[in-house]
């Protein structure tokens, strides 16, 4: 318990002063004297453009990394997440056909097509997946991985008929560039999946033991597995409308976690909030200060850093799985 509370305390630590490296970096130079000070303009830059880029952070990366683990106890496999099984995939072809039925509307317009698509969409792949009944757990995020490349191509095969490449290529890119005053206050939708997540993460960990095991204790697991469901779509919509793909995220923050802290989602769910919106600051500090004061994608140096620990966790061994 003392080693748990202590690597807790860690991560509490490196998570506040990333964030004040966060609040650092940027083309105009932002000084916490000055903020101590009441200068304005220090001020003014804090609450519309670097305060609102680290909420931004904080909130797609804890609520990514906590859909992850949710969809690994549903789906018993620990190499799924939202990116691998294609739900991220669908989100992002649900806003393409509001752009392409509707025209430019707003955010929240875009969240509900890219609700709606992420949903059904797991939902289809969870009864391919049944059907299939695959018994090496790496074989379901290789399924995944084409179920989303097929709807992936197809976004791109419909884009290109209605002349809207240049809109999926927007969407396609995960950055937190845009991320200012007006542009990030979406996210703060997520709050009620990840409340919700807290209040069911015993729910959630019972259902990993096995539905069997969770039945004969008088869990509805049809009803949780629906809401865990639900958590994991908004979340991947809500997140890729704003601030588009962050790869990888979902499927090894919960596998890093669990190395330390096992399966018990109740005791774990906050280190893994912890934990991704850590990994995320790390990315984004990079993706900033690489070519500065020019930026790449954060969604490109994440996927670099996820693709090396995921063939570590590989690697590792399947007992993981």
């Amino acid at each position: 318990m003392k080693d748990f509370n202590k690597r807790r305390i860690v991560l509490i630590i490196v998570f506040i002063l990333l964030i004040l490296i966060s609040l650092k970096i940027g083309v105009i130079e932002f000084n916490y004297l000055d903020l101590f000070k009441g200068d304005n303009k220090t001020i003014s830059l804090l609450f519309i453009s670097r305060l609102p880029r680290t909420l931004a952070i904080i909130l797609s990366a804890s609520s990514l990394s906590i859909a992850g683990l949710i969809m690994q106890s549903i789906g018993h496999n620990n190499f799924i997440s939202p990116s691998t099984i294609g739900t991220s995939d669908a989100a992002l072809f649900g806003i393409l056909t509001a752009y392409i039925l509707f025209g430019s509307q707003s955010l929240s317009f875009k969240l509900s097509f890219a609700f709606i698509f992420a949903f059904v969409s797991t939902l289809v792949l969870i009864q391919i997946l049944n059907r299939l009944k695959l018994k090496e757990p790496i074989y379901v995020p290789l399924v995944g991985m084409m179920y989303g490349s097929i709807i992936s191509s197809f976004s791109t095969f419909i884009a290109h008929q209605f002349d809207a490449s240049q809109v999926l290529s927007s969407i396609s890119l995960g950055t937190f560039t845009t991320m200012t005053k007006g542009r990030y206050e979406l996210l703060w939708i997520i709050i009620i999946p990840l409340i919700l997540s807290f209040i069911y993460a015993t729910q959630f960990s019972l259902i990993r033991l096995g539905q069997d095991f969770a039945m004969n204790l008088g869990l509805k697991v049809k009803q949780v597995v629906f809401i865990g469901l639900v958590i994991i779509s908004i979340v991947s919509a809500s997140t890729y409308v704003t601030v588009g793909p962050l790869p990888f995220i979902g499927l090894i923050i919960p596998n890093l976690i669990r190395i330390y802290y096992g399966d018990n989602l109740k005791r774990s769910m906050l280190d893994v909030a912890l934990f991704g919106s850590i990994y995320v600051l790390i990315n984004d500090i990079i993706s900033r200060l690489i070519i500065f004061p020019y930026e790449v994608s954060v969604g490109f140096t994440m996927g670099i850093t996820g693709s090396i620990i995921f063939i570590w966790l590989i690697l590792r061994g399947r007992k993981y799985a």
